[in-house]
């Protein structure tokens, strides 16, 4: 095993660990502005909000068994995972293998069901409605998210592995395809954006009772993981977005790729808060419907490949 390389991974995660606060302060402060007000008072009030929690006493439900207890020990660690196996600075490293792209949705999806089973033993029936909600959502987004990534993994001739496919993709041999990574790119960036849980894909009737009802019952250091593996989980998802569909520019020196990483992470963020700083919240059953448009669009890729390929 390179040392190198576990450094690199190490530097990797810690950093965009600690990043990923100051990227939910960015996003607020430009979503304040685009609404012409105050807002936060700057970029680092995420920081201070989870300091904060972290210095605060805990309160565990009566009925909350060892899964509510370990659900944000549990997130957090997914999350950091998720980061740790991006191929932002070992792209070709001794842990590139580990960059499955299936595995990290697999991950998604075991983070979430963390997060429905906890609400739901927390005993709150807010909790348990919001945990309904996600699981809900999910159902909507994920086969798009499966989907567009098949289609991914058909254009690079069978590849799971994130390093190689950006590597196929920031080649020439990517324009053979270009329509077809286009629309699921387009299919894959509806998912992602949804995944953040921002407007108008969030709850428009209850935000705090039902969105948030699932850290209802968290308190102190616990709520302080929890809503930090939740600030994570969008940079993870943006990250394997970024990844995928955006690997340019591919750099051989590893410092360089993370400096560009976070630089599209943050150009990113700006774009989505100005969409969610316009927009208005949309009920559960018109995200079903952008959600099917978006399995639409990444349908008409796999029909599009499979044309290409008969021709």
């Amino acid at each position: 095993m390179n040392i190198p390389d576990i450094v690199y991974l190490i530097v990797q995660v810690v950093v965009i660990i600690l990043v990923s606060p100051l990227l939910d302060g960015i996003r607020r402060i430009m979503i304040a502005k685009f609404q012409s007000r105050r807002g936060p008072v700057d970029i680092f009030q995420t920081y201070r909000d989870i300091i904060k929690l972290f210095k605060r006493s805990e309160t565990m439900p009566d009925c909350g068994t060892w899964v509510f207890r370990s659900a944000p020990y549990l997130m957090f660690t997914i999350m950091a995972v998720v980061i740790a196996v991006l191929p932002v600075m070992h792209t070709n490293g001794t842990f590139a293998a580990a960059s499955d792209l299936f595995l990290i949705i697999y991950l998604f999806a075991l983070m979430r069901f963390i997060f429905g089973i906890a609400s739901v033993d927390s005993g709150n029936p807010f909790a348990g409605i919001g945990g309904s909600r996600e699981q809900m959502i999910a159902l909507f987004v994920e086969p798009t998210i499966i989907l567009a990534a098949i289609v991914v993994v058909f254009i690079t001739g069978g590849v799971t592995n994130l390093g190689e496919i950006k590597n196929f993709v920031s080649s020439e041999a990517i324009l053979n395809v270009l329509p077809v990574f286009i629309f699921s790119g387009v299919a894959f960036l509806f998912a992602t954006y949804v995944e953040t849980g921002k407007k108008p894909f969030d709850l428009a009737e209850a935000e705090q009772e039902i969105q948030e009802g699932l850290l209802a019952e968290y308190a102190g250091k616990r709520l302080a993981l929890a809503h930090g593996a939740l600030v994570l989980k969008q940079v993870a998802i943006v990250g394997l977005f970024i990844s995928i569909y955006v690997p340019w520019p591919v750099i051989d020196i590893p410092i360089l790729s993370l400096v560009f990483f976070l630089v599209k992470l943050v150009i990113f963020y700006y774009f989505a808060s100005f969409v969610e700083g316009v927009s208005t919240r949309l009920r559960i059953g018109d995200t079903r419907l952008a959600a099917s448009g978006a399995f639409t669009l990444a349908f008409i890729s796999l029909i599009l490949f499979i044309i290409g390929r008969a021709a």
